[in-house]
């Protein structure tokens, strides 16, 4: 595997990065992109935990090779382990698989207490990367496990349905991080104060529809009724930068006008700068490797996804 212009980083012991990979329609390869991510950076000799966070109908483990799971994620959250490295699987391509749902009635509905639980574990886990697969849809939970990592990508294709999808999730995300302000998870909990959090609630709730609100509206009305925490709502808005990767493309022109629309309207809309990250070409030899549940980046170390998966990790390395 060639090693030109690819980031390197010690191994420490301790928890590292946190990447979630998001993306509100199905069938936009989340699952093959987080093997094939995990694999990469496995191959680069990163310590990587993969993390199906699919409660419901978990399949990140077959991209991974691995038929049947002992332990899954429900036996850590209903204490029939201890710890959240005793749910960890090897697995024959290098990366550490913590595998998701069993497909049991009421899985994918975790209650928040819960939530916390396994979101606190999974901070705690000794690797260099740790890369969460979640669900494709926007239920709180999957916000939040998003809103957690420290880098967090939205993967969508050319299609209209799939960018449309993609673009929602987004702003899902940025209205559950604007109502989680306060939360006991946010930096920002010691600013506490009732009338802000009622401002922003009548924003996102209070109407029959927020599609034509620009969240512009919001800073300004922060700027009337509370000065105080305007520039708090400005912060928390300039920070909040999710990357795109584009899925499945055929043409470069298709890519370039998509995220040129994704970046516009998400400026418009929601006061907020997409960062691009790159995309990850249809080729024939990637839908093999699906079909063959074997991830492409094993079979072709030099291959069309992993040279974008180097000029993706690149890119994040120097973000």
């Amino acid at each position: 595997m060639s090693q030109e212009n690819t980031p390197t980083r010690t191994n420490t012991s301790g928890p590292g990065k946190m990447i979630a990979i998001g993306g509100a329609k199905g069938g936009i390869g989340k699952s093959l992109f987080v093997a094939n991510l995990g694999v990469f950076l496995a191959q680069l000799g990163k310590r990587t935990v993969v993390v199906d966070l699919d409660l419901g109908a978990a399949n990140l483990h077959l991209y991974m090779g691995v038929w049947s799971l002992p332990r899954r994620i429900n036996d850590f959250l209903t204490l029939k382990v201890p710890t959240i490295s005793d749910i960890m699987t090897p697995t024959k391509y290098g990366p550490t698989l913590i595998g998701g749902g069993g497909g049991k009635l009421g899985t994918a509905n975790l209650h928040f207490s819960r939530k916390l639980k396994l979101l606190r574990a999974l901070k705690t886990i000794d690797a260099d990367y740790v890369i969460l697969d979640l669900g494709g849809d926007t239920t709180y939970n999957i916000l939040d496990f998003y809103l957690a990592a420290d880098q967090g990508f939205v993967l969508t294709t050319c299609e209209p349905a799939s960018y449309l999808d993609a673009y929602g999730f987004i702003k899902m995300s940025l209205h559950r991080k604007l109502t989680r302000l306060f939360g006991a998870e946010s930096k920002y909990r010691k600013y506490r104060d009732f009338e802000v959090a009622q401002l922003i609630k009548e924003f996102i709730f209070c109407n029959t529809s927020t599609n034509g609100r620009h969240m512009s509206d919001l800073v300004k009305r922060m700027e009337q009724s509370k000065p105080t925490h305007q520039q708090l709502i400005k912060e928390l808005l300039d920070g909040f930068r999710p990357g795109t990767v584009v899925t499945m493309c055929e043409a470069q022109e298709e890519v370039n006008e998509l995220v040129s629309r994704l970046k516009k309207v998400s400026e418009k809309m929601l006061s907020i700068d997409l960062n691009y990250f790159g995309c990850v070409a249809f080729d024939k030899q990637i839908q093999k490797s699906a079909k063959d549940l074997v991830p492409s980046v094993a079979n072709a170390p030099d291959g069309v996804f992993a040279k974008a998966l180097r000029r993706i990790v690149l890119k994040m390395e120097m973000a």
